[in-house]
């Protein structure tokens, strides 16, 4: 009898013993599952915080280190205080970068990106480029030259036969703007990159040899040049070349940039009672610019382009000089005009309007990114009196 007592002990004491343990795991499941969850995210947004708190702690004005270029930068100097007024007095609308002895004495966007959206420009602002982009044609150009697959005398006939007079054209020619060629019809409607090179190409003719005049034909043959050579699309190749090698985050071919995040909207001039308008997108003219101006940037990509030209990072020093002659010296070669001791490249289009002057040590320049007309001076005259006063450069 007391046997059987204890028996009936143990069995009721095991299935006890059992639950606490499931009711304590149970317990525990309940406690990770709400109570540590929600301190985690706490910890990790605290975490997250003082990562970019550190990592903006770490940026530095250095105009040679690409990161720096991730942030506005004010005027705190006598000088771009002064630059940054002469600006704004002038009516200035886009984004602007001044480089001073190797700082970033400022980059900062003035006026409208949007006006409807009342989205103002930023450092980050995004604009079309124009014919700035036919420098970066010409890099890639010379890419090829310094691998022994191109002369500048190579004469067009080599790959383009069908051109008038295309035996006596060189590729020095072509990027200088003296072949004498011009396109004599324009496409009526959108094409592809590959299409509207043919239709160019095809419409290639001579007007006066030898003679400067400022044609984009030069360059979407170039651009067909550079295609024929690689057996890559010019647009692949420009992506691989600048983009994904400089790891620039705010450049764009056009038809991207119409979505891109920090786009900006072209207008024309205020009238004298300061209304202006909007000058609406035209897919069918950028399209075509193949080689060319179909390309948006930011003031900072832009100016990341030119550094790493002129410190050799594409080509150099050798093949740059086979382009950059005595002979060139305040004249336009390669998508750029060329100064003893600066560079300058300009690009005007619909509403848009850059200008780029950089001293050939790379410790001075001036990016002036348009999406309006100045109301005051033109761009030009903005961009020049501010470069002088960093140097002077006249």
């Amino acid at each position: 009898m007391h046997q059987n007592k204890h028996r009936k002990k143990s069995n009721l004491l095991i299935p006890t013993i059992v639950l606490f343990i499931l009711i304590f795991l149970v317990g525990l499941e309940v406690y990770l599952l709400f109570f540590q969850n929600h301190t985690s995210p706490t910890k990790s947004t605290n975490e997250s915080t003082s990562k970019t708190t550190q990592s903006s702690a770490i940026l530095t004005k250095d105009a040679q280190q690409a990161e720096n270029f991730n942030q506005e930068v004010r005027p705190d100097s006598d000088l771009a205080k002064g630059i940054d007024q002469k600006l704004t007095e002038n009516q200035f609308v886009g984004s602007a970068l001044i480089i001073h002895n190797g700082q970033i004495i400022l980059q900062k966007g003035f006026g409208d990106a949007n006006i409807a959206k009342k989205l103002p420009n930023t450092y980050q602002s995004n604009f079309q480029i124009g014919s700035i982009q036919k420098g970066m044609t010409a890099v890639l150009i010379l890419q090829q030259v310094q691998a022994g697959k191109l002369s500048l005398d190579d004469t067009l006939d080599k790959f383009y036969p069908d051109i008038a007079d295309s035996f006596k054209i060189t590729i020095r020619q072509l990027l200088s703007m003296c072949s004498g060629l011009y396109q004599k019809e324009q496409p009526k409607v959108r094409m592809s990159d590959d299409e509207f090179l043919r239709f160019s190409i095809s419409n290639a003719a001579m007007g006066i040899y030898g003679k400067y005049k400022y044609e984009a034909v030069n360059y979407r043959i170039l651009a067909g040049i550079l295609e024929i050579l690689t057996n890559i699309s010019y647009r692949t190749l420009f992506e691989q070349t600048f983009i994904k090698n400089l790891q620039l985050r705010n450049t764009f071919f056009y038809d991207d940039f119409l979505n891109s995040l920090n786009r900006t909207y072209a207008y024309k001039k205020p009238d004298e009672t300061g209304v202006t308008s909007e000058i609406s997108d035209d897919p069918l003219l950028f399209d075509q610019e193949v080689g060319t101006g179909n390309i948006g940037m930011s003031v900072g990509d832009l100016y990341l382009f030119y550094s790493n030209l002129l410190e050799g990072t594409f080509i150099d020093q050798k093949t740059i000089d086979q382009l950059w002659t005595s002979d060139t010296l305040k004249k336009y070669m390669g998508g750029i005009y060329n100064y003893p001791n600066y560079i300058k490249g300009h690009g005007a289009e619909e509403g848009f309007e850059s200008t780029a002057m950089i001293s050939k040590d790379r410790k001075n320049a001036v990016i002036l990114l348009s999406n309006q007309p100045s109301k005051g001076k033109n761009q030009g005259e903005l961009a020049s009196t501010s470069f002088n006063l960093l140097g002077p450069y006249n």
